[in-house]
């Protein structure tokens, strides 16, 4: 039985959580990807699964209304956050009045889940940006529903799939719910950062890792960093920045092969929600092109966007800023976020390489398979940063060790 088709699949688990019988399960393709296998033996034919499915479902999708350049001034509160600290601060809001707040955090085993938090505390774990397919789970949609029912305000912070499926699945709105997608480059299968995060444990030795990060404002941005529970970071160990052909930087893999559009998911690259109408109250990400056709008169640095795309994300996000003090928020046009395109015109492109690096993943599996695809490109790089080191001598602290386009 075929939910929807295998292309356009999300991995959402809106279908999972709709299945009254639970004859439903995830599984990996041969590309690693999760999709729903149905029980057949214990599956009734109510076809619950194929109406929540939001592939066969016609969705609203909202122009924003409003375009913000956002950003908080608490320094350390935004050292772990992906850029301006908008959800952190979105969330603790909630927190603070008995709410709950879904997102995306690594479970016991590193698996990066959906799950809840109703503690400041808890929302430590949810900082940070997660390159990976966050897996939803069985009964998370089943949470939300409860807490709404409880009266409880609710805010789901995800991908604008991950959003599309808790809204099929609930089938009606709640003033109590609030929606915030992410400007979603797309994802990578969940089992590639799970094998990579392994093959790096067993090389360097690396023990008791409790967090994996790729972007903060704690000089390790856009860079795979492991940490221990004291928040130490194991790797890239630092013992090797200066030698340009050891560094770990370069041992980079899953970053650029995530950055380059070679590893997506399949259904990343025809994405039905990169487009300027978004699915959810309020989307969030970096604003990319800020300042290059209308002067801003702030730093660059790390400043997110926030595009309000419904009236009741309108007054969630005005009642914040009246209460945050240390929200910065400048009103901007929404056509200058729009001049960088990928993800909010159009999805982000598939790479040549992506071809090969499918074809290698089903012989060799996810850690060869990214390293025989990349090798080239990688050699490349280090080539080009030894000659702009020797030539045009550029600063070691101002070169992006981690991804260099040559």
């Amino acid at each position: 039985m075929e939910i929807c088709p295998h292309d356009k699949c999300t991995g959402c688990y809106a279908c999972v959580n709709a299945c009254p019988h639970g004859c439903i399960s995830m599984e990996e393709d041969a590309l690693g990807a999760v999709h729903p296998i149905v029980n057949e033996s214990k599956c009734v034919h109510c076809n619950l699964c194929i109406k929540t499915c939001p592939n066969n479902v016609s969705l609203e999708f909202k122009y924003p209304i409003k375009c913000y350049a956002s950003w908080i001034t608490d320094s350390e509160k935004r050292k772990k956050c992906a850029s301006g600290g908008i959800g952190t601060i979105m969330s603790e809001y909630v927190i603070k009045r008995g709410g709950v707040v879904f997102g995306s955090r690594y479970d016991e085993n590193l698996t990066p889940i959906m799950t809840y938090a109703e503690t400041l505390d808890d929302l430590e774990y949810f900082k940070g940006s997660r390159y990976v397919q966050s897996l939803v789970g069985n009964d998370t949609f089943k949470q939300v529903r409860s807490f709404l029912n409880e009266d409880r305000l609710v805010l789901f912070i995800g991908t604008p799939c991950q959003i599309a499926g808790l809204k099929t699945f609930l089938r009606k709105d709640y003033d109590n719910l609030v929606t915030v997608d992410l400007i979603c480059h797309g994802v990578c299968p969940t089992k590639y950062l799970k094998e990579e995060v392994a093959y790096l444990s067993n090389k360097y030795g690396l023990k008791d890792i409790s967090d994996i990060r790729f972007r903060g404002n704690d000089g390790n941005d856009f860079r795979l960093t492991l940490w221990d529970k004291y928040g130490r970071k194991l790797f890239p160990s630092n013992k090797y920045r200066e030698k340009i052909f050891l560094t770990q930087d370069f041992q980079q893999y899953y970053i650029n092969g995530f950055l380059l559009g070679i590893s997506l998911r399949n259904n990343c690259y025809s994405c039905n929600y990169a487009k300027p109408e978004r699915i959810s109250d309020i989307t969030i990400g970096d604003f990319i092109g800020l300042g290059k056709i209308i002067p801003f008169d702030f730093s660059l640095r790390n400043v997110s966007s926030v595009l309000i795309n419904t009236t009741k994300g309108n007054v969630f996000y005005e009642d914040l800023s009246n209460e945050i003090k240390s929200l910065e928020n400048i009103l901007r046009t929404y056509e200058e976020r729009l001049e960088y395109k990928p993800s909010l015109q159009h999805p982000f492109l598939r790479h040549p390489l992506s071809c090969k690096f499918g074809e290698e993943y089903i012989k060799y599996g996810y850690t060869l398979a990214i390293r025989k695809t990349l090798k080239g490109y990688l050699f490349k790089c280090r080539f080009c940063l030894l000659f702009k080191l020797a030539f045009y001598r550029v600063p070691r602290k101002l070169l992006n060790l981690c991804h260099i386009k040559c």
